[in-house]
């Protein structure tokens, strides 16, 4: 599998007007999908679920399927986890997120350095935070997982070149 899609399905406080982190979140992760030929598209929170978004919705169809799954804590793992129980070789995990990962028993890094153990060594991941704040979901000494700040049209083109190992 090629690109694994997972936005931060929370609509908090941390929102801007009059787009939501999850509404950006979605609007970015269709626009990579439509750029991309293998990719995957689920939303994480406290559980890890299809969004059942695909390139033929529209980016305004694409955001009502994701701002009605609004549901629960905040947690990236879970995009690890469930690709570890279903046996899933991802080559580039994106999460497109508030950066707040709190809930959870490990970070996500830890989770991705499991993944790594069980499935895929080469497993890059990137972690695109629409909210600047201090907090950080990518090992600082890991040399394939990257935190990326901001909201930027031009950052599915970052995340290929990542993806790539252009960059």
């Amino acid at each position: 599998m090629g690109y694994y899609n997972c936005p931060d399905l929370i609509g908090e406080v941390f929102s801007c007007k009059p787009l939501t982190c999850c509404e950006i979140a979605t609007v970015m992760v269709l626009a990579t999908a439509k750029a991309e030929k293998n990719y995957v598209i689920r939303g994480f929170a406290d559980e890890f679920r299809d969004l059942k978004i695909t390139t033929r919705d529209s980016f305004s169809g694409a955001m009502a399927k994701s701002s009605n799954q609004n549901f629960g804590a905040t947690d990236a793992s879970v995009a690890y986890d469930w690709a570890i129980r279903n046996r899933v070789k991802v080559n580039i995990f994106c999460f497109w997120t508030d950066g707040e990962s709190w809930a959870g028993a490990r970070y996500p890094a830890q989770a991705l350095a499991e993944y790594r153990r069980k499935l895929n060594p080469q497993a890059k991941a990137v972690y695109v935070t629409l909210v600047p704040n201090q907090i950080s979901l990518a090992d600082p000494q890991d040399s394939q997982s990257w935190d990326v700040a901001g909201f930027d049209p031009a950052m599915p083109r970052l995340i290929q070149m990542l993806a790539a190992g252009e960059i």
